[in-house]
């Protein structure tokens, strides 16, 4: 067991026990509640929209090893079928909803952007227990590859408030500053960044966050605060030692391969070089 894992345990228990405790203390005090276990949704559907899933994907696994045309028919095909399925299973959301979010990857991967996107908002409409975020990343991915950029950082910001802490979430927030970023908003991509940093999880998350902040001071022209973005990133990963090793030499080399480290090193050679044909420039002028 790591010391993370064991922290975590303890904080649990004491958030669970000391309430059961204090209450226990002094005369008629009444007996602890017992927490509540969230609860877990079960997805029933029936036979028949279970067997209509079946078939349709049936047909997707049939464009394996295909290539060129014959495998963007075989994909419209599939994805057909899936949507046939939205409009058949109306009344029964849970199929139409799975049914919308595997057309909208099948369109994603042949390219068809508008179509994925409205598949995938309909799937987070129908459904929204089990596909609220991932649809509404999705949507906002192909908002985004159509140049709509508006309309992605409205939608990476609704998938945002969905599970602020998960994976997705942070996702969406990096992509929301790279947009900035990408629109030469730079200050605010910054403040954007460093807030994903903030929300990030140790490890990968952090790593992620703190590569694109120093890829944003670099551009900016703060070098030393680029650097000190990367530092942070090396401190993580060594504050976490009693991880798996395994883990821990992913962490390194996700470490040895952040971008910001060469883009930094370019930036600093480019000013170096810079500053160099300046000075034999007035040397030059001087006569010297």
């Amino acid at each position: 067991m790591t010391l993370k894992t064991m922290c975590v345990r303890w904080c649990v228990w004491m958030a669970l026990v000391l309430p059961a405790l204090a209450q226990g203390q002094g005369g008629g005090a009444e007996p602890a509640t017992k927490v509540a276990e969230p609860a877990v949704r079960r997805v029933v559907m029936s036979d028949a929209g279970r067997q209509a899933l079946a078939g349709a994907k049936e047909l997707a696994a049939s464009m394996r090893g295909l290539r060129g045309p014959e495998r963007q028919q075989a994909i419209e095909k599939a994805a057909a079928a899936y949507d046939k399925l939205i409009a058949e299973f109306s009344g029964e959301p849970v199929v139409a909803a799975a049914a919308a979010f595997a057309a909208a990857e099948l369109w994603r991967q042949q390219g068809s952007l508008a179509l994925a996107e409205q598949d995938f908002l309909t799937a987070a409409r129908l459904d929204g227990d089990r596909y609220a975020q991932r649809g509404l990343l999705g949507a906002a991915d192909m908002q985004r590859r159509q140049k709509r950029y508006d309309d992605a950082m409205a939608t990476y910001q609704k998938a945002a408030a969905i599970e602020p802490g998960s994976a997705r979430a942070q996702d969406a927030r990096l992509w929301q500053a790279r947009l900035l970023q990408d629109s030469e908003r730079l200050d605010q991509a910054i403040v954007a960044f460093q807030a994903c940093l903030e929300s990030a999880s140790p490890g990968a998350q952090v790593i992620e966050a703190c590569n694109f902040l120093a890829l944003a001071w670099v551009q900016k022209g703060d070098f030393d605060a680029a650097e000190r973005a990367i530092e942070h990133a090396e401190q993580s990963v060594a504050g976490l030692g009693d991880e798996d090793p395994i883990v821990l030499e992913r962490l390194r080399k996700s470490l040895e391969s952040m971008s910001a480290r060469k883009s930094l090193q370019r930036a600093r050679d480019k000013k170096a070089e810079a500053a160099k044909d300046a000075v034999g420039f007035d040397q030059e002028r001087s006569g010297g």
